[in-house]
C-alpha cells in the first residue's frame, strides 16, 4: 500500500465484533460506526483523496513558488472544506462509544504504510538529518536552515523508526 492509504487508515478502526468505525479527529476526538462495508470502502478513499489533494500542494507550493504564503494559504483552505466535509458527513453517522488510542493510530498507519514505504522514508530522513547537520557547520549563512532541517527531518526520522517497531510488534 502507499504512503496516503497509510495516512488515511489512521482514522479508521474495525472493533472485535466486526463494526467499522471512522475517527475524523484521529485519537483526539469521538469514533462514529459506517453503516455498510460499501459506504466503508468509499469513506476510506475519499479520505485518501481528501489528504492527497490537499497535503501535495501544501508540500509542493514552497518549492514551486519559492514561498511559503501560498502553502499557507493552501493549508486554510484545506482544513476548511475538511471542516465543512465533516460538519455534512458526521450528522449521518451514529456516534460510537469506543475511543482510539494514538498507539491504535499508529499502529494501523504502519501495517497500512509496509516496509516498502516505512524504510526509504526512515533513510531519507536520516539522508536530510545528516545534509543539514551539514549545512549548519559548513555554511555560516545558512545555519539557521540547516537547523531547521535537521530537527524536522529528526522527528521525521524517529517517527519513522517508532512505525517500524509498532509494525514489527503487530506482525
Amino acid at each position: 500500500m502507499g504512503y496516503f492509504e497509510g495516512l488515511a487508515s489512521s482514522s479508521f478502526k474495525t472493533t472485535e465484533d466486526g463494526r467499522r468505525l471512522f475517527f475524523p479527529w484521529g485519537a483526539l476526538g469521538r469514533g462514529y460506526a459506517i453503516g455498510s462495508e460499501e459506504r466503508y470502502g468509499r469513506l476510506r478513499k475519499q479520505v485518501k483523496a481528501y489528504m492527497v489533494v490537499s497535503l501535495l500542494p501544501v508540500i509542493l507550493a514552497p518549492i514551486i513558488f519559492h514561498g511559503y504564503t501560498i502553502s499557507f494559504a493552501s493549508a486554510a483552505i484545506s482544513l476548511a472544506f475538511y471542516l465543512a466535509w465533516m460538519w455534512v458527513l458526521l450528522p449521518r453517522l451514529e456516534a460510537a462509544d469506543e475511543g482510539l488510542s494514538l498507539k491504535e493510530s499508529m499502529t494501523s498507519q504502519a501495517r497500512a504504510h509496509g516496509p516498502v514505504v516505512l524504510w526509504p522514508l526512515t533513510i531519507g530522513s536520516l539522508v536530510f538529518v545528516a545534509g543539514g547537520l551539514l549545512m549548519s557547520v559548513g555554511e555560516t549563512g545558512s545555519r539557521m536552515i540547516g537547523l531547521a532541517v535537521t530537527l524536522f527531518f529528526g522527528l521525521c526520522a524517529a517517527m519513522n523508526i517508532w512505525l517500524l517497531m509498532l509494525r514489527r510488534k503487530a506482525t
